[in-house]
């Protein structure tokens, strides 16, 4: 078995790689950066440029999967731009490593593609399972994961010996980045705070614990959609509260208000007040089982990691 991961180098494209050469895997691994390798057994990376239409080829030697994870940083402020890129970049590196496979005619075995559970529409109330249909909102978030995964499945009639699969990711905590560290950072100097009342779902997972059900996807040809989340998903208000617990404080800054929040980050606020509880049903039926599904438990293994890494 040997993997191809676009987007490799982010957050749980490193966990990924880690796990995988851990148990034996070989990993290829597309970057735009061409002056990036490595010494490690098992890992190469080969240079590519979606917009552009340029590819090492010798990426595809002796692939049977590919891990589908490129995409311009959804953290960064919503510019017309930025928006554009957030969007394209998920489009155009999809079609055109599956137009590559394609035209190549590579035996691939399986095609896996990262999404997110914003799939589903804003709710305080409902539980979200994949029997769901995807939200029909008009927020832009919805509009990237909904197109990404429609311009992916567009292949499976020419793949029809592939296994499609679409992991629906939720909150991926992670020291390495996203909302985690930000806020980690932040309650370290009593500046956390909820936004608006606090009480918009989040369904989260341990970063090690989504890049194994990425890997068991990849050595069990899973088909079809699956949410990336722990089966306990807490209120925004509870996971802060349990992250300025972890490093000893507490939040004593009072709710930010949707407005403040819209004049100081734009639009990207939606991120932080969006709500889907969202339940792993297809997980479940895998019988996959968790490293962390306690955020306590969660929280503080990050802890152990980021003074690892400092050590």
């Amino acid at each position: 078995m040997k993997l191809l991961i676009t987007g490799g180098t982010g957050t749980i494209g490193k966990e990924i790689i880690n796990l995988a050469l851990g148990d034996g895997i070989d990993v290829n691994v597309l970057t735009r950066n061409k002056s990036l390798n490595s010494k490690r057994e098992g890992l190469k990376y080969f240079y590519w440029n979606p917009e552009k239409k340029l590819i090492d080829y010798k990426c595809f030697d002796k692939i049977d999967t590919v891990i589908n994870l490129s995409g311009f940083n959804i953290f960064n402020y919503w510019s017309k731009k930025n928006k554009l890129k957030i969007l394209n970049s998920r489009l155009k590196s999809s079609e055109f490593i599956l137009d590559e496979i394609t035209k190549r005619k590579i035996k691939l075995r399986s095609f896996i593609s990262a999404s997110g559970i914003q799939a589903y529409k804003n709710s305080y109330s409902k539980y979200y399972t994949e029997n769901d249909s995807e939200s029909d909102d008009i927020c832009f978030l919805n509009k990237v994961v909904i197109n990404w995964e429609a311009k992916v499945l567009e292949y499976q009639k020419k793949m029809p010996f592939t296994s499609f699969s679409i992991m629906r990711v939720g909150l991926i905590l992670s020291n390495q980045g996203g909302l985690y560290k930000v806020s980690n950072n932040l309650a370290k100097f009593y500046l956390l705070s909820p936004i608006g009342n606090g009480n918009q779902w989040q369904s989260w997972i341990h970063v090690n614990d989504a890049a194994r059900a990425f890997i068991r996807c990849s050595k069990e040809y899973w088909k079809g959609t699956y949410n990336l989340v722990t089966p306990n998903p807490v209120t925004q208000k509870v996971m802060l509260e349990s992250i300025a617990k972890n490093v000893n404080r507490k939040i004593i800054i009072p709710n930010i208000s949707i407005k403040l929040a819209y004049l100081i980050l734009g639009e990207v606020t939606q991120i932080l007040n969006s709500s889907q509880k969202v339940k792993p049903l297809m997980l479940s039926q895998k019988n996959f089982k968790y490293n962390f599904s306690n955020l306590d438990q969660a929280l503080a293994n990050l802890r152990v990691r980021l003074y690892d890494n400092m050590a």
